[in-house]
């Protein structure tokens, strides 16, 4: 379907939102493994697969990578509700087009609205002054006060 222009950025900002939270998850996993880590075991040369004691252990490892791939799967659904994008330079020209008569229609209404406001404020502004002259005008009758 059609998303509308707001539905849209607030898919955007939800995607910016999630890539800061699993960029702040990889920041806080390698401060962790860094901190955390010893060195791995080797024998004859080769790395061992096991895990060196009093290091980070498989849980912390789990809770790692399924927050990583809840964070992943969201920025993945959330990017899918997005339109798809079309690569085709005709139709975006077409649509650059399209945009530009929707953009002069509605320039050509504020322009319309523009000087019926305007007109208005003539109108208003002359009706205010005939008012204040007459009622100046009124008050310094000088026969108004000789009768």
């Amino acid at each position: 379907g059609h998303l509308t222009p707001r539905a849209m950025a607030d898919i955007v900002t939800q995607l910016q939102d999630s890539v800061n939270e699993i960029n702040g998850l990889f920041y806080n996993t390698a401060g962790v493994l860094q901190r955390d880590a010893r060195p791995a075991s080797t024998k004859d040369g080769e790395l061992g697969d096991d895990l060196p004691e009093g290091g980070v252990d498989e849980k912390q490892i789990a809770e790692f990578a399924t927050a990583v791939v809840a964070s992943s799967r969201k920025i993945d659904a959330l990017a899918s509700a997005l339109p798809e994008v079309e690569l085709d330079t005709e139709a975006q020209l077409e649509r650059i087009r399209a945009l530009q008569r929707e953009n002069d229609e509605l320039e050509k209404e504020l322009a319309d609205e523009l000087r019926r406001a305007d007109d208005m404020l003539t109108r208003v502004t002359a009706a205010f002054e005939a008012a204040t002259d007459a009622a100046l005008v009124s008050d310094d009758d000088p026969k108004k006060d000789a009768s």
